[in-house]
C-alpha cells in the first residue's frame, strides 16, 4: 500500500489501515507529518476542500488521537498566521481537539477567534455559534457548580467533631420511622431507619454507635449538623435494606475523607455486624486508606458470643460498654438462614440505684417462647413490632406483631420498652397499639410499687437519656422522666412526645 508521510497525495490510504495500526503509523511519523504541512502550506495560500491537514487531523479525531489533532491544527495555524481564510478552519478544528480533551477554556476562546475569522469571510460559523452557547449555558455553570460543591464536601470533611455538642454523652436517638415495605408503598417522604447511641469511654470522650443505619439514616445524621468524624461505629442486625441501606454512604463519605485529610486525621469505623452483613458488604470492609491501613474494622457477630474486643482494643475502653448477641429468628437475604441477631449493649453507665444500664435491642425476629429472657435486666429495650398478625391464632414469620411483643414484654420486663419498625399500616395508631401492649403486658396483679414499666412509641423526635430514662419533650427540648411523657400523634404524621397533663 502506498502509504508516505513525506506525500500528502498518499495520506488518504491511511484509512484502510485497521484502527490500531493507523494510530502506530501516526504517532510514529507526527514529526514527519507536520514538517510536510509546512512545506505544503508554504505552497498553496487558499483554503481547500480535502486539504492533507483536514485527511490526516479527521482521522485523528474519529480515532481517539486528539492530542496529536490539536498538534496538528496547532502547528498549522502557526505556519498559516496571516490567511485568515484558512485560519478559521484550522482554529474552528483545534477547537474541536481540545474541547474532546476536556480543555473547555482553551476550547471556548478557540471557538470564539475561529467565529470571528468566519465573520470577516462571510463564512459559516453555525458550530462555532452552538459549541459557545453550550459551553456558556451548560459546561461553565456545570463546572462551577462542581467546584462549589467539591468545596463544600472539602470544607465538610475537615469539620471537627460535634457530637459531643449536638447530642451530649450517655443518649439515645432515634432516626427511625417505618418498616421495610415501606418505600414499595409510602405515600410520601417518611422512610428513617436505624439508631445513635452516644456513650462516654474511659477517657471521657463521647462516642457514636450508629445501629441498623437504613433509609434516610444518613440524612437525618446530616441533619444534626453532624459529619462522617462524629461517626465511630455501627451495629448492623442483619442486611435487609430497612437496616443497611445507608452503610453505602457512610462507607462514602469516610472514603471521601481520608483521601482528603493528612495521614494523622484518617478516621476509623469499627463495624459489628452478622453474616449476612458480612457478605454483603465483605468488599467495602477489606478497604484501606491511601496509606494501606484498613479504614474498617470489622467484628462478626454470632448468637451467644460476647464482643469484648475490636482491634485489639477493649471494647469497654473505647466505647464504654460490651456487646452481647442474641439469637434473632429472621431470615437473611445473603446467607439464606435465619443469621439475623439481636444484641445487648451493656454499658458502664449507671443509673440510680448504681446499676449498670444494659440496652436491649431485638432486631427483627419472630417471637419464639424464652425469647424475652435474653433481654431480662435490660432497663431500656427497643424491640421491632413489623407488622400485625395476619391469620387467626397465627404469629408471624419473620417478626413480633402484636402478641408476640406482648409475651416478648412478659419475660422482659424493662423499665422503658421502645416499640419500633412500624409498616405504614399503623399510621395514626402507633400510640394505641403501644398502650395495648403495655396494658396487656401488665401482671394481672398489676404493677408492683417499683415497677417503672413503660411501652412508648418510636418516631425520630424521640430521645432517651440513659442515666435516668429520661425523654427529651419535643416542645421544649427539656429531658423530663418518661412517665411524665405522653406520646401524641392526633396533628402530624409525626409522633410528638409532650409532658402529661395533671
Amino acid at each position: 500500500m502506498d502509504l508516505d508521510a513525506d506525500r500528502p497525495e498518499t495520506w488518504k490510504n491511511i484509512k484502510r489501515l485497521v484502527p490500531s495500526d493507523r494510530k502506530l503509523w501516526i504517532q510514529a511519523k507526527l514529526s514527519i507529518i507536520i514538517r510536510t504541512l509546512d512545506r505544503y502550506i508554504g505552497a498553496h495560500v487558499d483554503y481547500q476542500k480535502d486539504a492533507p491537514w483536514d485527511i490526516i487531523g479527521f482521522i485523528c479525531l474519529n480515532d481517539g488521537l486528539y492530542k496529536e489533532a490539536e498538534h496538528i491544527y496547532d502547528e498549522t495555524y502557526k505556519r498559516a498566521h496571516g490567511r485568515e481564510n484558512l485560519s478559521h478552519r484550522l482554529m474552528y478544528c483545534r477547537a474541536i481537539a481540545r474541547f474532546l480533551q476536556g480543555k473547555f477554556k482553551d476550547s471556548y476562546e478557540d471557538f470564539k477567534i475561529s467565529r470571528q475569522h468566519s465573520h470577516m469571510y462571510k463564512q459559516s460559523d453555525i458550530g462555532a455559534i452552538r459549541a459557545i452557547s453550550y459551553m456558556e449555558d451548560t459546561i461553565f455553570p456545570m463546572i462551577e457548580k462542581v467546584a462549589k460543591t467539591k468545596e463544600k464536601l472539602r470544607n465538610d470533611l475537615n469539620t471537627p467533631r460535634f457530637v459531643e455538642k449536638v447530642m451530649g454523652a450517655n443518649v439515645l436517638k432515634i432516626l427511625h420511622k417505618w418498616n421495610s415495605s415501606s418505600p414499595l408503598f409510602s405515600t410520601n417522604i417518611s422512610q428513617g431507619g436505624g439508631y445513635l447511641l452516644t456513650l462516654k469511654n474511659h477517657l471521657g470522650v463521647v462516642k457514636s454507635i450508629a445501629i441498623d443505619p437504613g433509609y434516610e439514616f444518613i440524612d437525618l445524621f446530616r441533619d444534626m449538623d453532624l459529619s462522617i468524624v462524629d461517626l465511630d461505629a455501627i451495629i448492623v442486625t442483619h442486611d435487609h435494606d430497612d437496616h443497611t441501606e445507608s452503610m453505602e454512604s457512610i462507607l462514602s463519605l469516610l472514603a471521601k475523607h481520608n483521601d482528603n485529610v493528612p495521614h494523622n486525621k484518617i478516621h476509623h469505623i469499627d463495624v459489628f455486624g452478622s453474616a449476612g452483613v458480612m457478605l454483603k458488604y465483605q468488599g467495602l470492609f477489606n478497604a484501606l486508606d491511601p496509606l494501606g491501613n484498613k479504614e474498617i474494622n470489622f467484628r462478626l457477630m454470632t448468637p451467644g458470643s460476647t464482643i469484648e474486643h475490636v482491634d485489639h482494643t477493649s471494647l469497654k475502653e473505647k466505647y464504654g460498654c460490651v456487646i452481647h448477641v442474641k439469637q434473632a429468628f429472621h431470615q437473611e437475604l445473603w446467607t439464606h438462614q435465619e443469621s439475623a441477631v439481636g444484641v445487648v449493649i451493656e454499658t458502664s453507665v449507671k443509673d440510680k440505684d448504681d446499676r449498670i444500664i444494659k440496652i436491649g435491642i431485638t432486631g427483627d425476629t419472630r417471637y419464639e417462647t424464652g425469647l424475652g429472657s435474653e433481654y431480662q435486666g435490660c432497663q431500656v429495650l427497643l424491640f421491632n413490632i413489623g407488622s400485625l398478625e395476619k391469620e387467626e391464632g397465627k404469629l408471624l414469620s419473620q417478626h413480633l406483631g402484636l402478641i408476640g411483643s406482648i409475651n416478648l414484654m412478659k419475660e422482659s420486663r424493662p423499665h422503658l420498652a421502645i416499640l419500633t419498625e412500624f409498616g405504614e399500616e399503623f399510621r395514626g395508631k402507633r400510640v394505641t397499639v403501644s398502650s395495648v401492649i403495655e396494658e396487656w403486658a401488665t401482671p394481672m396483679e398489676g404493677l408492683s410499687k417499683d415497677d417503672d414499666f413503660k411501652v412508648i412509641p418510636a418516631d425520630v423526635n424521640l430521645e432517651v437519656r440513659l442515666n435516668d430514662f429520661y425523654i427529651k419533650e419535643t416542645s421544649s427540648k427539656v429531658f423530663l422522666p418518661h412517665k411524665m411523657i405522653i406520646a401524641d400523634e392526633t396533628e402530624s404524621d409525626s409522633i410528638v412526645y409532650r409532658m402529661k397533663e395533671k
